[in-house]
Order: structure tokens, then C-alpha cells, then sequence
């Protein structure tokens, strides 16, 4: 089958771009034909040679993230749609929250799929952001995929349709065997974060949290970078280790292994957090936002504490504090975690279930 994949925005080595890099790859080993057309050049080398090494054809506009008019994104887009349309595509899968995937198909013909995929929670606070381009994306694309089932339920609510549906982000780990065990290190306990560092995510919390005597009895770690919080804004706090970011399995399964446990304090609509799932698959307990598909990964309850208000300090603390209570009384259980993950998350599952929904007529 012939596939044409579209992502409006790739940063080197973020969630969605791991997910989209991941299914691409996977369909092109299933035989499909793969073009992969993107309005950013920023990818990862790496996953540029790993991309062309399955056969895909990987097309960049030239402009970096976050740089190019959007005048200059749409009219490249035009262009490449136009030239693809000599092609019988079976499939076109679009992402992001833009009116431009709309660009994308000129390339259909009649019988082309017209898959868009949904990657925050489509809440009616993000609702109200959308713009009417973008609206006539989520009404007009033949099927909808949502990144949760709550996302999924609300693209349902806002378009008047009934057909949208869930599937699983695709990543990847280093950690292919058992959970690994708790690290051997004597107190503090080590909460960490992962993830881009803009000021959606909680790091104000963090930092409050690292000068509060109640927690004096932790420690916290930053895996991550972004330009709201540069390495030299972590530098002289007690109890704060920033470590920078990480560009592969690796380095990411290196960081989880010496890590306790997990905090997203986020005020972002949210769909389903990469970091958590990511951290899931090294059995590793959280405390996070209840916003979005979040509440969806809470499985084993000793393992999440689950935060209505992240604007409330005052919560936020007591639920880290919880946790720490019982990591210290021994628990939870890195193996429950582990097994949600496994079931739901592991690539084996989630790339058998991505290939047979695109591969599909």
C-alpha cells in the first residue's frame, strides 16, 4: 500500500516526532510505500538516516522549526501535494492541530483514506483556540484518531461526528526486559521530570518544591531543555540536579533507571503524556495532572497520584508527599507498573495495531 504521512512541526527528538518517525518506519517494514512530508527541518539527524534507511522518502522544507512564514509553509505544502498527486494513494495520514493538513489532500484521489490524528485533549478550553481552518480539518478528514479516549470523546463532541477513535502513541525504550529494580542510594528519594522545558509543564512547582523544608527529603531531577528555562536557571539551587536533554533510548532509559518516580505538574491540555507512558515502561510511580487521557493511564493505583487542581501548590505537595510515603514504606510496585505498560504500551502491541489501521481499505 502507499502511504503519504504529514507533521506540520519536527523537533529533534520530541514525543510526537519519536511516535510519527516510529509509524512510519513500521509501515514501511509491513511493505507499504512511505512519503513523509514535513513544513520544518529539525529532525534529528539520526532519525534522518534511519527514515531513508527503511526506504522512506523523507521531504523538509528547508526552514528550521518554528521559523518559517506561514504563507511560505502552505505554498511548499501546495507543491508537494500537487506533485504527489500522480501517485494512487491509499492512505493519507495527517497530524498536529493546523489547517494546513488540509494542503495534504491535493494528493487524494477518490478512494484515498483521509486519516487526521488528534494529539492533545480537544477540551473546550483548547476547543476555543481553534481556528475555523482548522475546524474544517476535524469535520471534512474521513476518519479521526484521537491520542486517548477522552481526546477521541471530545473531537466527537465538537464536530458532531461519532466516529472518532483511539489508538496508542507509538515509542520506544531501551528497557526491553523486566522493569529495572530501585536504585541502590540511600535517602533523598529522586522525583524527576522529563520532558520539554516550557513553563506549561510545572517547573515553577519543581523548584518551589526543592526549597520547601516538608520535602527536604527529595531530590529533584530535570531531563529535558527549551528556551523558557535555560541550564543556567537551575544553577545554585539546593536539592535541583539538571541534567540537560537526551537524544536517544539510551540516554532516556538511563535517566529513568535513577530515577524514584515521575512528576508532570502540567497546566497544558494534554492528551496522553509520552513522558508518563515512557516512564511506565521502566516501572516507575507518578504524580501528574488529571487533564486529557492522563486519568486513562492510571491503572495501578499505589503507583499514580492524580492532581485535579496543578495550580494549587498546596496539592501538588501533598500529593508528592504521598507517594514518597509510600516508596518509603515499600508500596508500589515498579513490576504493576511495568505490566500496564506492557499491555497497553509495549511497541509489539502498538506497532501490530498501527499497521493494521492504516494498512486497512
Amino acid at each position: 500500500m502507499n502511504l503519504l504521512l504529514y507533521a506540520p512541526q519536527m523537533a529533534a527528538y520530541g514525543g510526537m516526532e519519536r511516535h510519527l518517525c516510529l509509524v512510519a518506519e513500521a509501515m514501511a517494514g509491513a511493505g507499504a510505500r512511505v512519503t513523509f512530508l514535513t513544513t520544518s527541518n529539525s529532525l534529528a539527524p539520526a532519525w534522518r538516516q534511519r527514515l531513508r534507511a527503511a526506504g522512506i522518502d523523507l521531504r523538509e522544507q528547508s526552514a528550521a522549526r518554528g521559523t518559517a512564514r506561514p504563507w511560505a509553509k502552505a505554498w511548499w505544502l501546495v507543491r508537494q501535494s500537487l506533485a504527489l498527486r500522480g501517485h494512487r494513494w491509499d492512505t493519507i495520514y495527517t497530524n498536529g492541530q493546523g489547517a494546513l493538513a488540509r494542503l495534504v489532500w491535493l494528493a487524494a484521489r477518490r478512494s484515498t483514506r483521509r486519516v487526521h490524528h488528534h494529539h492533545t485533549a480537544a477540551d473546550a478550553a483548547e476547543q476555543r483556540s481553534w481556528s475555523p481552518g482548522f475546524h474544517r480539518v476535524l469535520t471534512r478528514a474521513g476518519e479521526l484518531v484521537g491520542c486517548s479516549r477522552y481526546t477521541a470523546a471530545q473531537l466527537n463532541a465538537a464536530t458532531g461526528r461519532s466516529d472518532a477513535r483511539f489508538l496508542p502513541y507509538f515509542t520506544e525504550t531501551a528497557f526491553v526486559g523486566a522493569a529495572p529494580a530501585a536504585p541502590a542510594h540511600a535517602a533523598p528519594l529522586r522525583f524527576g521530570f522529563l520532558g520539554r522545558l516550557v513553563s506549561t509543564k510545572g517547573i515553577e512547582t519543581i523548584l518551589r518544591l526543592a526549597a520547601d523544608p516538608a520535602c527536604a527529603g527529595l531530590e529533584w531531577h530535570i531531563h529535558g531543555s527549551g528556551t523558557d528555562y535555560p541550564p543556567t536557571f537551575f544553577a545554585g539551587r539546593a536539592r535541583v540536579v539538571y541534567h540537560g536533554g537526551y537524544a536517544n533510548p539510551a540516554e532516556q532509559a538511563a535517566a529513568l533507571a535513577a530515577l524514584d518516580a515521575v512528576v508532570l505538574f502540567s497546566v497544558h491540555n494534554e492528551g496522553m503524556p509520552l513522558s508518563l507512558i515512557e516512564s511506565m515502561a521502566a516501572g516507575l510511580p507518578w504524580v501528574a495532572t488529571a487533564r486529557g487521557g492522563t486519568p486513562e493511564l492510571a491503572e495501578s493505583p499505589s503507583n499514580c497520584e492524580l492532581l485535579t487542581h496543578p495550580e494549587s501548590y498546596d496539592e501538588c505537595r501533598e500529593a508528592v508527599l504521598r507517594l514518597a510515603a509510600r516508596l518509603q514504606a515499600g508500596a508500589t510496585s515498579r513490576a504493576a507498573q511495568r505490566a500496564v505498560w506492557e499491555r497497553r504500551f509495549a511497541p509489539s502491541v502498538v506497532r501490530s495495531q498501527w499497521i493494521e489501521y492504516l494498512g486497512s481499505k
